[in-house]
């Protein structure tokens, strides 16, 4: 479509000009083209056993479908050739790929991997867990009354065989009790009563009433696990079909399970009198607890803010991540190696305060130059590698954060050697999605292109591990660009941008100067997280319509040292706020940006950030678009899901065990710190999107802001999307607010 017909003032019959309306349709196709690259969310890669060099892949992918209004999960498979001398393999076979909506988790069993357990939701009320054989259906075992529905997340969730391939353990919610039924006619009054022996220990629904234990408060886990039942270990007999609910520890939900020889392994998530979200926190309370299959003989191995247990492949041990408990929700794990026979506990990967300025050797393992810590919310499900035949050489590989980019390491448990295995330039993004013998399963992605899978093969060079890579497919040739920015301190940014004016971006930029180019200033939330030099669905549509777009990471951010974490406690307002001042500031004076049309987009804590900004910084942004933000960290203490946050961020004191009030004296710290108190200080154009089961940000805050804002005459806007939580995760969502954002700039640059 020319962009005559776009300038068109003409009006169509609802009164809208065509030019609103081609513009609108032009920014809703935009997303579809950034928005619709598929996202690996698992994958498996098998050697030949006829062929050494013949790899078969089974993967499961994540993908919009903008017909449908949906997200799909579609499960596809493929045959690789490989190549020691390319770095491309060749796909001699590709199957037609199937959807995967109703699987919750599946996995082979260790015996036979021509064995394969699958737990399968067929509606909200049935629920299976079938047993293949050879690609045919053997057992399909119905389980819908023996429990609730699957828990397939990376926190609870976890499928496990047993070692011996005879049953089969994973979370699920806990029976539902009993509700009140009628009572029959003639109910049996045969015996006496007898006034002593009324008590209150009724168990099941009984006398026409429902259990009394079905209406005690029982809360979930917080945001994600809006309105789920706390989680519990079921294992099922894969012979009988027998399925088992296990009981669960006092005061502890179960998840992650992994098996040992007779025993049991899981992450324990500890609670008191209350729940305390877990997604994207690290800092709980918990255990890594062993139980026997029957659920009982449970004991504690490890206790603090542990996760993520992985049985080595020679039984002998567990491998774990630690985090500090409390303080920030997310910081710098410690990996750990737990010795089964031994009961004892070795750092094998320490804290790291600052990033090493050579490769040295702490606590007994050799770490590489530069290296920054651990950053890693879960291990890989299937993460040990074998390399050169050596069964004692255990070698575990996973993904972490490294500065602004995503690396994968290995870990040779036998020589206590940490390795990098991929760029930590800024040059690509990698992830590891499992390990299977000598051959590991990632995927990769830059600012230009969305993810593609690739293979590796684990071998030994001069004693240290090594692995090779191989792409699948060959990278997209997109015009987009990108650099790392380094600034003061810590501050780094990631700006990703168009060099050159074009067709798609006429609405925004024209004219061939860097300096003429909009910038969108863009930090993450958190404010504890990262961006890397992934692909960012959101900055890909605003490069393609012609903004740079600046990913700000700035001190407290994941990647660069736990010094730099803690650096931000206590600095929640202040510290954030200078440096993406900064950063913006940095690309104007390079002439990479537009100083009268910068933007800006954040969401949760960098939602936060920008209110305060937009009474802070008047006129520095044309336009703020705010996701879910922290308006008033006091009323947000008193209803979000982890109101330690709103504690911890200002350097308060917080006890799970016994969460503190809310004192005059901290409510006023809060209010000091909040953007609630600027709002007459607001002129700039304001958009906010509010997720209405938004637990994380209850939405409270936010819609009284906005009535105040409207009250004090600023020009703001108020968008609120049903049924969606904090990362405005729907279909309908993602879409009106990218559209909407959008639309919201460009009335906002044209003034």
């Amino acid at each position: 479509m020319s962009s005559s017909t776009f300038a068109s003032g003409s009006s169509n019959s609802s009164g809208n000009s065509k030019a609103s309306v081609d513009f609108a349709r032009f920014a809703r196709e935009t997303f579809e083209k950034t928005y619709g690259a598929p996202t690996y969310v698992a994958a498996e890669a098998r050697r030949s056993l006829s062929q050494d060099k013949v790899i078969s892949i089974e993967y499961t992918t994540s993908q919009r479908d903008f017909a449908r209004d949906s997200k799909r999960k579609v499960a596809g498979h493929m045959v690789l050739g490989i190549d020691d001398d390319s770095t491309t393999a060749t796909v001699l076979a590709k199957g037609v790929p199937a959807d995967a909506g109703s699987v919750s988790m599946s996995l082979r069993s260790p015996v036979d991997s021509s064995v394969v357990a699958v737990l399968r939701t067929a509606s909200k009320t049935e629920r299976f867990v079938e047993i293949w054989h050879d690609g045919a259906l053997a057992k399909s075992i119905d389980v819908s009354n023996v429990h609730g529905e699957f828990y397939g997340d990376s926190t609870f969730g976890k499928l496990a065989w047993s070692v011996n391939g005879k049953s089969i353990v994973y979370a699920a919610e806990k029976p539902e009790y009993d509700k009140a039924r009628p009572e029959p006619a003639t109910p049996d009054n045969s015996g006496e009563e007898i006034a002593g022996d009324i008590t209150d220990d009724i168990i099941g629904g009984v006398a026409g009433i429902a259990d009394p234990r079905r209406y005690e408060v029982e809360s979930d886990w917080g945001e994600t696990f809006d309105g789920k039942r706390p989680p519990a270990l079921v294992v099922l007999d894969v012979s009988s079909g027998a399925a088992r609910v296990l009981a669960a520890p006092d005061g502890v939900s179960p998840g992650q399970a992994q098996c040992l020889e007779e025993r049991i392994v899981f992450t324990g998530y500890k609670y008191a009198v209350r729940k305390h979200g877990i997604v994207y926190c690290q800092n709980r309370p918990t255990g890594i607890y062993t139980c026997d299959f029957d659920g009982g003989n449970v004991k504690c191995l490890h206790s603090g803010s542990v996760r993520s247990p992985r049985v080595t492949p020679s039984g002998k041990g567990l491998v774990f991540l630690s985090t500090t408990p409390g303080g920030p929700h997310a910081s710098t794990s410690e990996l750990i190696y737990y010795d089964l026979a031994d009961e004892s506990a070795t750092i094998l990967v320490p804290i790291i305060a600052t990033p090493l300025t050579k490769q040295q050797t702490v606590g007994g393992t050799q770490l590489p130059a530069g290296f920054v810590g651990i950053y890693a919310d879960q291990l890989p499900g299937e993460p040990w590698l074998r390399v050169g035949g050596d069964p004692a050489r255990e070698v575990l590989v996973f993904s972490s954060t490294w500065r602004s980019a995503s690396v994968v390491l290995t870990l040779d448990l036998l020589q206590r050697e940490l390795a990098l295995q991929t760029a930590a330039d800024g040059t690509v993004g990698s992830n590891v999605l499992g390990a299977n013998g000598d051959i590991v399963i990632g995927k990769c992605s830059t600012p230009a292109q969305p993810e593609m899978l690739v293979v590796g093969e684990a071998v030994c060079k001069a004693g240290s591990v090594s692995i090779q890579w191989q792409s699948i497919g060959k990278p997209s040739k997109g015009s987009v660009q990108w650099q790392v920015l380094r600034g003061e301190g810590q501050l780094e940014s990631v700006f990703v941008y168009p060099p050159a004016p074009g067709h798609d971006t006429r609405f925004f930029w024209t004219d061939d100067s860097a300096a003429a180019r909009p910038l969108a200033v863009v930090p993450h939330g958190g404010p504890h997280s990262t961006y890397t030099t992934e692909y960012n669905a959101l900055a890909a549509g605003l490069v393609q319509l012609g903004f740079g777009v600046l990913l700000v990471n700035f001190t407290g951010s994941l990647g660069f040292g736990q010094d730099a974490v803690l650096a931000q406690i206590g600095k929640m307002d202040t510290l954030s706020i200078d440096e993406i001042q900064a950063a913006a500031s940095d690309v104007h004076a390079r002439g990479e940006g537009d100083i009268k049309r910068t933007v800006y987009v954040g969401g949760s804590y960098s939602g936060y950030t920008g209110a305060l900004l937009a009474g802070m910084a008047p006129g520095f942004y044309r336009a703020l678009a705010l996701r879910n933000p922290v308006i008033s960290i006091g009323e947000n203490a008193a209803m979000s899901d982890i109101p330690d946050w709103n504690y911890a961020e200002l350097g308060l004191k917080y006890a799970f065990e016994a969460p503190p009030e809310l004192t005059p004296a901290a409510f006023t710290a809060m209010w000091r710190a909040s953007p609630a108190r600027l709002v007459d200080k607001v002129s700039d154009p304001l958009l906010l999107l509010v997720g209405a089961n938004d637990r994380r940000v209850p939405p409270p805050q936010t819609l009284s802001y906005f009535a105040r804002l409207k009250a004090a005459g600023a020009p703001a806007q108020c968008k609120v999307y049903p049924s969606v939580g904090h990362p405005l995760d729907s279909m309908e969502a993602e879409r009106d607010s990218f559209v909407s954002i959008v639309r919201f700039f460009a009335a906002a640059l044209k003034k």
